[in-house]
């Protein structure tokens, strides 16, 4: 789809300019140290350039790269380098941005065995790629789609008496599958730990509240995980993280992290 976005029939300027045997050689550089996610993009260009350049890579999904390092060499022709550069930059930096930012997070906060999770609040088309960049980045993925796993959300309650019931119909429906079930107060814990689900989350809990409820889920049924989301700061983080096995859902890791500063330099020649 980017490939054809991009280029609906003809590069105007590079046509006019370079003649189709042209030859070049083009270096991604970084402009700023981060984790590289978004490599394999690279097959699928040369496919769709139909192998008219070659390509060496210096790092690996998720190894870390520091300033100024060579990502990348690409060497053939200069009308497909040019053709392709800003489909790339643009599926890198924002693949790697997500990546690094994960990254940040899981360094300073990911002890004691706490999970740094993503959502389902990702750009359409592109949920799989942006949850592989956060697993790049030392994340943890979340359900992929609907399909995946059950997640009783406050809208979904509000249509019964108690949690036990649909948290009930969903196991009748689909046995085996996964079921979270999402709160937010501790007036709903005590149903909500009677019901229970596989994953309970405890949605825009402030620090109080949520040192409360995951005492009282760790000692009234500790096989239920225990998922916070919503308002996580990173004073949150750092009290989250004395607790072991906790995870926390952070819809900014995809829906807000910038594109990472990487550049693509061409030099004509062999």
């Amino acid at each position: 789809m980017a490939w054809q976005e991009d280029c609906p029939d003809e590069d105007i300027t590079s046509v006019s300019l370079f003649q189709p045997n042209e030859q070049a050689i083009a270096f991604l550089n970084s402009r700023e140290e981060g984790v590289l996610c978004g490599s394999g993009v690279l097959s699928v260009l040369q496919e769709l350039a139909k192998h008219s350049f070659r390509y060496k890579w210096n790092f690996q999904d998720g190894e870390r790269f520091s300033k100024g390092d060579t990502l990348c060499s690409i060497e053939g022709s200069l009308q497909s380098i040019l053709r392709i550069e800003r489909i790339l930059l643009n599926f890198l930096q924002y693949l790697s941005g997500i990546a690094t930012q994960t990254r940040k997070v899981v360094d300073r906060y990911g002890t004691n065995g706490m999970m740094i999770l993503d959502t389902r609040k990702t750009l359409p088309g592109y949920r799989k790629l942006a949850k592989y960049a956060v697993y790049c980045g030392g994340g943890a993925n979340h359900r992929l789609n609907l399909s995946e796993m059950a997640m009783i959300k406050d809208n979904h309650l509000a249509m019964f008496s108690s949690a036990s019931e649909p948290v009930e119909k969903i196991r009748s429906r689909f046995p085996g599958r996964l079921v979270e079930l999402e709160i937010d107060s501790l007036e709903q814990l005590s149903d909500a730990i009677f019901a229970k689900p596989d994953v309970l989350m405890l949605d825009n809990f402030s620090v109080k509240d949520t040192r409360t409820a995951i005492d009282i889920i760790q000692k009234e049924n500790p096989k239920i995980l225990v998922e916070c989301s919503g308002g996580i700061t990173p004073e949150k983080l750092e009290e989250l993280s004395r607790f072991s096995g906790v995870g926390v859902s952070m819809g900014y890791l995809t829906h807000t992290t910038r594109f990472l500063d990487l550049g693509l330099d061409i030099r004509t020649g062999n």
